[in-house]
């Protein structure tokens, strides 16, 4: 096994807190599902984070920062792995931002760009690996004795090593620097740019990365990553070395896309770009600078292994309420809707958690959670109280632990619940209540297990008491892969009349959508005053004036619904997702 530290860019309220849980279980299942590249993300204890100076919300947005820095990759590249990095921090200043990488040999140059050929996807790749490409067919481009090496999680998209969940990676911070861990503010006035940062390290932990020649790994053997063969200082002319003069290119140096810092010089890595443009791929960056990724970086990791997805559409990965659960008619109730042709079915995750909840500061979590599927004929088809325990019966065959602790999904207790359900299309109702009648607040999710199916979940719709203060409805989503245009309702009065006839239905409601920490994207107190007639093309707008609704083109991430009453009022609202093609 080999490694490699870097060191790079050495110079660069209440809605908060209840949007954060959408995203308490990101860290294991962002971009979860087959067919799409996984950023599996684990941090340090969080004590570690607190030593070195960050407090509760700090660490909190941290986290969040980290997993949207990896949804930049996961959301543009469909790679079927797993992509494993551990996030530490160091007190003080000495470190900005550093990876360790796991590196491979490969022990020809054939066999390396065999395996390049056998990734080829798009027409960069093609380039790359053809006559007039950086990776072309015959001899060997660096004729002295040498070893080729390519990081473990590059191996994995290449197809070098099979997918594993072992730790490809981590990634360091110094916790003393002023950042800026904000999503929506990230060009703060002397603050650094922490998902720059981030994307920067998981770049070179997924390959982005060069050795250039280095004897530290086997003495008296040069070492080159595969990145190296991408240094060019002219046309047919290679860079092979750390100093001034080297561009980018995967044409053979045709086209010099940017230049490489020179490490010589100015210290800072060989493999990191020169600036000054912001660029998160950048050896230094200043405070104050956003730094998004750009077109030639998608191209940098489409050529070096991974699969760039052109127009991608949007997946709805996972969908989530949480809610008090009374007793009697006052369970919580998650509807779902599976589209798609005849013949096609859905495989879901559903579960049911309550002790989970405590460690993020819900303290009536549900001790013991019991969940059901009912059919749209209101038949149960499937039923679990305590995961480690398959109930027979409906849909359910044969024993699902197995398989549940598979999908690296498992709730985190063994009290909670948990389904695997194949769906047909139609509509379903999950139902959530406490065992023995018992009371407390809740969560059910239900999480995409089949993307590549041509069915798909096309909406969410959960019904529950709300109540003041903390107590309100709250459904959270994940979006993969590309945007998704979604219509996200708020529904209280139309429940009071036929075919519902709820007594105590919320007179007025309100509408909030947030991001992962919290941050406000939209809201809506009546539906007819903001979007009327773009609602009214979807034909989803509600029936009541009273009711809040918005429609809007969501990308990528994790979001939450927030529905109250107006004003702060108990009683029975809905709160529904329609995902649009």
């Amino acid at each position: 096994m080999r490694q490699q530290n870097t060191y790079s860019r050495v110079s660069r309220t209440m809605a908060a807190r209840m949007a954060l849980w959408a995203i308490v279980f990101v860290a294991v299942i962002l971009a979860r599902s087959a067919g799409a590249l996984t950023i599996n993300l684990t941090f340090a204890p969080d004590a570690n984070f607190a030593s070195a100076g960050l407090n509760a919300t700090d660490i909190n947005n941290m986290k969040a920062a980290c997993t949207y820095a990896a949804t930049q990759f996961t959301s543009r590249y469909s790679d079927p792995i797993n992509v494993n990095i551990k996030v530490t921090v160091s007190a003080g200043t000495s470190d900005f931002g550093s990876s360790t990488a796991f590196f491979l040999p490969v022990d020809t140059y054939n066999n390396l760009r065999a395996a390049f050929v056998a990734d080829s996807k798009t027409a960069d790749d093609a380039t790359t690996i053809g006559s007039g490409g950086s990776l072309p067919a015959g001899a060997d481009p660096i004729a002295t004795a040498h070893q080729y090496n390519v990081t473990r999680a590059q191996a994995k998209a290449l197809g070098l090593r099979p997918d594993d969940m072992q730790n490809d990676g981590t990634f360091n911070f110094g916790g003393g620097h002023p950042w800026t861990y904000d999503v929506n503010n990230r060009n703060l006035a002397g603050k650094f740019d922490f998902v720059g940062v981030a994307m920067h390290e998981y770049s070179e932990i997924m390959g982005r990365n060069s050795i250039m020649g280095d004897a530290k790994f086997d003495p008296g053997t040069l070492n080159y990553a595969a990145f190296d063969l991408f240094h060019y200082t002219g046309a047919g002319t290679r860079g092979l070395n750390n100093g001034a003069g080297r561009f980018f290119s995967f044409n053979n140096g045709t086209s010099l896309l940017i230049a490489f810092n020179n490490n010589a010089a100015n210290g800072g890595d060989l493999q990191d770009w020169a600036g000054p443009a912001p660029d998160p791929f950048n050896a230094f960056g200043p405070p104050g600078e956003q730094d998004d990724l750009t077109p030639v970086d998608f191209q940098t990791m489409d050529v070096i292994g991974y699969d760039l997805s052109a127009a991608v559409p949007g997946v709805v990965a996972n969908v989530s309420t949480r809610l008090p659960v009374g007793s009697g008619d006052n369970p919580l109730i998650e509807g779902f809707i599976v589209q798609g042709p005849t013949g096609s079915t859905k495989k879901i995750l559903v579960r049911a958690l309550g002790p989970t909840l405590v460690p993020f500061g819900i303290t009536d979590a549900l001790a013991d959670p019991t969940l059901a599927i009912f059919n749209a004929s209101n038949t149960q088809i499937a039923s679990n109280d305590n995961w480690k325990t398959t109930q027979l019966g409906g849909i359910i065959t044969s024993d699902q632990v197995a398989e549940i602790n598979a999908s690296k999904l498992a709730p985190n207790n063994e009290p909670e619940s948990a389904i695997i359900a194949n769906l047909t299309p139609a509509n379903y109702t999950a139902v959530v209540r406490g065992a023995g009648n018992s009371v407390g607040t809740g969560l059910v999710d239900a999480f995409d297990l089949s993307p590549a199916s041509t069915a798909r979940l096309a909406n969410v719709a959960t019904r529950g008491l709300v109540q003041p203060g903390d107590k309100l409805l709250t459904a959270g989503f994940i979006i993969q892969n590309g945007s998704v245009r979604a219509v996200i309702r708020a529904i209280g009065p139309s429940l009071l009349g036929a075919p519902f006839n709820i007594a105590n239905a919320l007179p007025d409601t309100t509408l909030q959508l947030r991001d992962q920490n919290g941050g406000l994207v939209q809201e809506n107190d009546d539906w007819q005053t903001d979007q009327k007639a773009e609602l009214e093309t979807t034909g989803l707008q509600p029936t009541n004036s009273k009711e809040a609704a918005l429609v809007r083109t969501i990308p990528p991430g994790q979001y939450s619904a927030q529905v109250r009453g107006k004003p702060e009022t108990t009683g029975t609202g809905v709160v529904e997702i329609y995902f649009l093609q």
